[in-house]
């Protein structure tokens, strides 16, 4: 079986699973439990935490763990909007996007926010022309899936991100 959908998902590493099958089996309990199984636990999660914050440049009260890429996406886009909600409505987005990113834009789009969609080439890529034009002071996100997971389409994310810099009160996810 050739298998290419990696997008949805892929192998563990086989370092990463011994890691995982270790740490599950000595740090089992919950760790906000006031037990001492509960606690051990707290104290690997934040051993951990710190490291990755490390790895990443940031502060580990800045890393925020999820359930998965839905949940992940669904934060994030929610989240950059109302952060910056003082500064503008208006978000672009295209009709690609995966559902964890367009639920939360439709309930955006139905909270006041202005969520339009970026024009695509007839091979499924933004337009980097028609995005400067549709860029406005008080757009504060453009939500664009890198790769497409059903039709594999790559768009230019290196370039958007060039384009927003110009745009220092909009994000990009």
């Amino acid at each position: 079986m050739i298998y290419l959908d990696y997008s949805a998902n892929t192998p563990i590493d086989p370092a990463a699973l011994e890691t995982y099958m270790n740490t599950e089996g000595e740090f089992f309990a919950n760790p906000n439990s006031s037990h001492a199984a509960g606690q051990a636990a707290r104290e690997r999660l934040a051993l951990v935490t710190q490291g990755i914050a490390e790895c990443l440049g940031v502060l580990p009260s800045e890393i925020i763990f999820t359930s998965g890429a839905t949940e992940a996406n669904n934060l994030a886009v929610k989240s950059l909007a109302q952060a910056q909600s003082s500064l503008g409505k208006h978000i672009i987005t295209t009709p690609l996007e995966h559902a964890s990113v367009a639920a939360p834009l439709d309930r955006l789009r139905r909270r006041g926010y202005e969520v339009e969609y970026a024009c695509l080439a007839t091979d499924g890529k933004i337009e980097l022309d028609a995005l400067k034009k549709q860029l406005r002071a008080d757009t504060v996100l453009v939500a664009v899936t890198a790769v497409d997971s059903e039709l594999g389409i790559v768009q230019p994310v290196g370039e958007i991100a060039e384009i927003l810099r110009d745009y220092p009160n909009c994000r990009l996810h």
